[in-house]
């Protein structure tokens, strides 16, 4: 079954935004009352179907003619759906039934952000499996292999972010000093629980979503090639921020925080399709949560208060990033190709 391009579009940006709101408003997704919310629910309901219209897209022939394919399109609303379903409806279940609820509050909010990373990583794995050619790529991008790349990274770029900061502070005669976050029980599950959590979201966000949207694009009629890696991007980094998104009052704050997570998640998407490297996205994605969240090393002033704010870290940590990854870049060019043609991804 083919259906018209604007009825693709609106499909996939129905889908994405029901997913990214189910996030603020799921209390409000209808339920069955005589069954568990796990199966009852309009969600579950709602990709029940969807695999139902999945499984016989795929018994019938590929025809030709205007439009796109109804089952190209199935994957992707699958993948933005089910991982919302995990997450809204069975990840609680699980982590209640194994944890203690007399625990910190801090210490639970800690500990679940880890066990929904693992919880993502292995939903990951699931709906990778509804494409194929998404799931090569991501394997590509994230191929042990990288990891050791990944890593020197990762130390060369928040090395050199103190290295500045402070030869700037030592240039300037400032007083300032790096203080240690305090070593206790909760940096533990801050520093590993976000590792986590950082890795198995650029898997999906930057990853299987990504990749998902590069490999759809074609076909639902933007023909440049640069226009099709923007759309990506844009799609993937506006879910990223509204999934993001906390509404309440003050309202600039929800404002300030969708900017900030929409342009994160672009600059992301841009340092994953340059550098092929999901290990070292995540790895900086992770090292931004932990200054956020108050887990890594700052400067400080002789009375101990923070001499910047996180956003001075962030802000350096980016721009080098961007720089190490571009040389990185050129140096495998010229080493591979030389300099006239440009390295495919691989």
């Amino acid at each position: 079954m083919r259906i018209p391009l604007p009825l693709a579009w609106f499909l996939l940006i129905a889908t994405g935004g029901t997913a990214a709101l189910l996030r603020t408003f799921h209390q409000h997704t209808p339920e069955a009352p005589q069954v568990s919310p796990i199966v009852g629910s309009a969600l579950f309901a709602a990709i029940f179907l969807l695999l139902l219209v999945s499984a016989r897209e795929g018994r019938q022939p590929d025809g030709m003619g205007p439009g796109v394919r109804l089952g190209a399109v199935l994957p992707l609303m699958l993948m933005l759906l089910i991982e919302k379903w995990f997450s809204l409806s069975v990840y609680p279940l699980l982590f209640l039934s194994a944890i203690s609820r007399k625990l910190d509050p801090r210490f639970l909010d800690m500990i679940y952000r880890a066990f929904a990373g693992v919880g993502l990583i292995l939903v990951c794995i699931i709906v990778g499996c509804l494409s194929q050619p998404t799931m090569r790529k991501v394997l590509r991008r994230a191929r042990p292999v990288r990891w050791p790349i990944a890593a020197l990274g990762c130390l060369l770029v928040v090395g050199g972010c103190y290295a500045v900061l402070g030869g700037l502070a030592w240039l300037l005669d400032g007083d300032l000093r790096l203080a240690l976050p305090r070593a206790n029980a909760l940096l533990f599950w801050v520093i590993g629980g976000q590792a986590v959590l950082a890795f198995a979201e650029e898997l999906y966000y930057r990853g299987v979503l990504l990749g998902e949207l590069e490999r759809l694009v074609p076909q639902l009629g933007v023909r440049s090639a640069a226009a099709r890696r923007w759309v990506a991007l844009l799609f993937s980094s506006i879910l990223f921020g509204l999934e993001h998104l906390t509404l309440g009052p003050p309202w600039g704050r929800p404002l300030r925080e969708l900017a900030f997570a929409v342009s994160l998640g672009l600059l992301f998407g841009i340092l994953i399709m340059v550098s092929t490297n999901l290990h070292f996205v995540a790895g900086i994605h992770a090292w931004i949560n932990w200054l956020l969240l108050g887990a890594a090393p700052i400067l400080v002033d002789s009375t101990g208060r923070p001499a910047l704010p996180p956003g001075t870290y962030i802000g350096l940590t980016l721009i080098l990033a961007f720089g190490l990854t571009f040389l990185f870049r050129m140096w495998r060019e010229r080493r591979v190709y030389g300099r006239r043609e440009p390295l495919p991804e691989s």
